[in-house]
């Protein structure tokens, strides 16, 4: 069949692109952040679409303070998403540089993401337009224009570092939250002044401290009297919720690592330290702790909470518990994955090496934090690896089986048999169009020469009408389910070979544990439920065989 037929089904009406505008906005910006604007991008790609009348836009996405260098943005997941579900089938940018600075990963949305799933990629500025100039994707320019975006995001991050170093080592506090017990000096801001509210625990954890009281105990006595951490603060504040309201649950607790930062941070005793942890990149903006001979020390910079001898004391109280600390015999391959199932918190491994026995359990961080909101949900780690091993091997025979039941629908219905069955069907519908049209010219004919009366011809033209109308919404519904048909066709299962290769699991890992599985849920019997990576691609599967078999 000549490819021309399935121009003639897609149609060029106003509503063939559905499109996606993206904007973006961050410091990386720079100079060019008034220009960049989010209502300057929106206005120009409003403009823009005003000469475009096939183009009709379904939805606006704006990131606004996210960099462009990491792809992990709230707005940009929504719009693939809705871009994966058919909501759109076009994305609109002002130019490259608001979609992404990372010249790999733009340059793989470009050329291998977006042709799999039939988008329309317009980068206004550019001059890139994949339909109306497909070459223009190609264009040696682009990757050019990419790698530039990607080393201004780099010299951007570097000059950014080199300033907040500088001013560390003058003694200026340039951090974004001040440490819990200080706020920032209304008439200096790279200065700390005591918010004497706070203060007052900051003493309560250094006394308990000295008393010989372990920092889960402290954490415990904070959170069961309702003693608010400091995000807990921020969110009250945030939603206007009074700071002593008893009725008011939580969202944020005290934790043994914001306990011990307490105990540890020398800002406590009017030093300031930076250089501690920075990031692995600037592409990648997680956080590694650096070496002790990094760390940026200055001292007296702002009035201490604690005294000196205090803090000492405490640090070698803690020092001690550390050195007759047993470290567990090999770190967790779960992550944070294992959740409670009712409080929903991560759950913690603890090592038992009492009478030289090594027992591995997990427990809810909750129970372990505050003893009066939740229970242990103790399961043994020997108990929760064999679980999920089994669980991955099923869901892996249950992944192969749904991969040969789509192979198998697949065969059945090449693209030209797909193409050539909707294409006799929507003409079928269209001379049936054609049909009740010549009857209501006739109709009219018919009143005209006296034959019917007037309200006869109004009877007949308004059934004809209502029977076109019908006829032109299946076409449209056929339309829609050709294209999602061709997509599914062409579609690349990526991620079934996430579990096929995993098809002969002997043992566990962190690796086959990131790779496929998103969150571990255990609940208070003992139980254990899995959700999988990738489900929404497996109902999605599910759905397209059940509705083939049909």
């Amino acid at each position: 069949m000549p490819r021309r037929s399935k121009k003639d089904i897609l149609g060029t009406n106003k509503n063939t692109w559905k499109a996606g505008v993206y904007c973006r906005l961050s410091s990386d910006d720079g100079d060019n952040a008034e220009s960049d604007s989010i209502k300057n991008q929106r206005e120009l790609i409003t403009y823009y679409l005003k000469k475009e009348e096939n183009l009709k836009i379904v939805d606006f996405y704006a990131d606004d303070g996210f960099s462009g260098t990491s792809f992990n943005r709230p707005e940009f997941k929504r719009m693939f998403n809705d871009m994966v579900n058919g909501k759109i089938n076009t994305i609109i940018v002002k130019d490259l540089s608001r979609f992404g600075r990372n010249y790999l990963e733009v340059g793989n949305y470009i050329e291998q993401i977006f042709p799999i799933y039939n988008i329309r990629f317009i980068a206004i500025n550019d001059n890139v337009d994949s339909y109306k100039d497909p070459k223009s994707i190609n264009n040696v320019i682009v990757p050019f224009k990419n790698l530039m975006n990607d080393e201004y995001a780099r010299d951007i991050s570097n000059k950014v570092k080199s300033v907040l170093l500088s001013k560390s080592r003058n003694g200026q506090f340039v951090g974004g939250t001040t440490p819990y017990g200080y706020m920032k000096d209304p008439n200096d801001i790279h200065h700390l002044i005591i918010n004497e509210d706070e203060a007052k625990n900051v003493k309560l954890i250094y006394q308990m401290a000295l008393n010989g009281d372990g920092i889960l105990k402290i954490c415990k006595y904070l959170n069961n009297n309702n003693i608010l951490c400091r995000k807990e603060i921020q969110r009250r504040n945030k939603y206007s919720i009074d700071l002593n309201s008893t009725t008011e649950d939580s969202k944020y607790k005290w934790s043994k690592t914001t306990v011990s930062n307490v105990l540890t941070n020398e800002t406590y005793i009017g030093n300031l330290v930076y250089n501690r942890t920075g990031s692995v990149s600037y592409k990648n903006r997680k956080q590694i702790s650096k070496p002790k001979e990094e760390w940026i020390i200055v001292q007296n910079t702002h009035e201490g909470i604690v005294d000196k001898k205090d803090f000492e004391k405490v640090s070698e109280f803690i020092d001690s518990r550390k050195c007759n600390r047993k470290k567990p015999s090999q770190p967790s391959i779960y992550g944070w994955k294992i959740k409670c199932a009712d409080c929903g918190h991560a759950m913690c491994r603890m090592e038992d090496y009492r009478n030289n026995r090594a027992c591995s359990n997990f427990y809810c961080r909750s129970y372990k934090t505050q003893s009066d909101v939740c229970s242990p949900h103790k399961i043994k780690t020997s108990d929760l690896n064999e679980i999920v091993l089994k669980s991955i091997l099923f869901q892996v025979r249950l992944v192969i089986d749904l991969e040969k039941a789509i192979e198998k629908i697949k065969k059945k219905g090449t693209e030209e048999q797909i193409e050539k069955k909707y294409f006799n069907e929507i003409k079928k519908l269209n001379n049936d169009i054609d049909k009740y049209k010549k009857l209501k010219k006739s109709s009219y004919e018919d009143w005209k020469f006296e034959k019917i009366t007037k309200e006869e011809y109004l009877n007949y033209s308004k059934d004809y009408d209502e029977r076109i109308g019908t006829l032109e919404k299946e076409i449209e519904a056929l339309k829609n389910i050709y294209i999602d048909k061709m997509n599914e066709l062409k579609k690349d299962d990526y991620w079934i070979e996430h579990f096929k290769r995993n098809k002969n699991l002997k043992s566990l890992s962190k690796e086959v544990i990131n790779e496929i599985v998103d969150t571990i849920y255990v609940h208070e019997d003992g139980n254990v439920t899995i959700k999988f990576k990738y489900q929404d691609e497996y109902e999605k599967s599910l759905e397209f065989i059940s509705r083939e078999m049909n």
